[in-house]
C-alpha cells in the first residue's frame, strides 16, 4: 500500500487500541478524513498525523464519552427553545431553527439538513401536531455534546404529517452520538403518547416551565431520579 495512506491497523497501533474499536470509531463518525478505498477504509497520512497524535496525548480530539443517562430535560438545556418561528415550509424552518444555533463551526450546515431532511423524506415524524426531527443514521452528523431544540411556529404548518394534522411544534435533535441519539429518540417517542406532554407543548409554555413540564414528565415515565 503507498506510504501516502494509513490502513485500520497502522492507525490502531499508533493509538494503542483495538482495530475494533477503530471500526467502532468510523461508525460513530469520530475519525476524521476516512476515506473507502476498494472497499477498505483508508487515511491520507500527511493530513492525518496531527489527529492521531492528539489522540495519542489526550488532546481536546479525544473520544467522547457516551452518557447513557442523557435525559430530554437536559438535552433541551443544552439546546434552546424558539417562539414564533416563521417559515411556512420545512426547510424555512429548519433554517431558522438553525440560523440561531451556535453549532461548531466544524459542522457542516447543507449536510446535516441533508441528514435530517433524508429521514423526513421516508415518513413524516409530524404527530397531534409536533415534529420530531433528527439526523438520518445513514448521513450521521454530530455535536459537541446533544442538543435538543424546541421550536414553536407561528403559524400552523403542513409537514405531511400521516394524521392529517398541521404541525404547531418542532423538536429537532442535534446528537453528539449515535447512542445518545438514539435514546432521546426513544423518549421523544414515549413522551409523544403521553396527552400532558403534548398538552403542555401545545400551549407553549415559557421558558422555565417547559423545562418543569419536560423533567417532571420524564421522571413520572421513566422512574428517574436525576439527568
Amino acid at each position: 500500500m503507498d506510504k501516502a495512506f494509513l490502513t485500520v491497523k497502522d492507525i490502531s497501533v499508533k493509538l494503542g487500541v483495538s482495530e475494533k474499536t477503530i471500526y467502532r470509531m468510523l461508525t460513530d463518525n469520530q475519525i476524521p478524513l476516512a476515506v473507502k478505498i476498494g472497499g477498505q477504509w483508508r487515511f491520507k497520512a500527511d493530513d492525518i498525523e496531527e489527529w492521531v497524535n492528539s489522540q495519542k496525548n489526550n488532546e481536546p480530539a479525544a473520544r467522547p464519552r457516551v452518557d447513557y443517562r442523557i435525559s430530554l430535560s437536559t438535552a433541551l438545556e443544552n439546546g434552546a427553545i424558539f417562539y414564533r418561528i416563521h417559515g411556512l415550509a420545512r426547510d424555512e424552518i429548519i433554517d431558522e431553527l438553525l440560523a440561531a444555533l451556535p453549532y461548531s463551526s466544524t459542522i457542516d450546515v447543507n449536510a446535516l439538513k441533508v441528514s435530517i431532511f433524508s429521514r423526513e423524506s421516508v415518513v413524516s415524524s409530524s404527530l397531534k401536531g409536533i415534529a420530531y426531527l433528527m439526523t438520518d443514521a445513514s448521513h450521521p452528523v454530530f455535536f459537541e455534546r446533544t442538543m435538543l431544540l424546541l421550536g414553536f411556529l407561528e403559524k400552523p404548518a403542513d409537514l405531511k404529517a400521516i394524521d392529517r394534522i398541521s404541525t404547531e411544534a418542532i423538536f429537532l435533535v442535534l446528537p453528539a452520538n449515535r447512542i445518545e441519539q438514539e435514546i432521546i429518540d426513544m423518549k421523544l417517542r414515549r413522551m409523544s403518547m403521553d396527552s400532558d406532554f403534548v398538552a403542555a407543548i401545545r400551549r407553549q409554555l415559557t421558558r422555565k416551565e417547559l423545562l418543569g413540564l419536560v423533567r417532571a414528565r420524564e421522571e413520572a415515565i421513566f422512574q428517574q431520579t436525576g439527568g
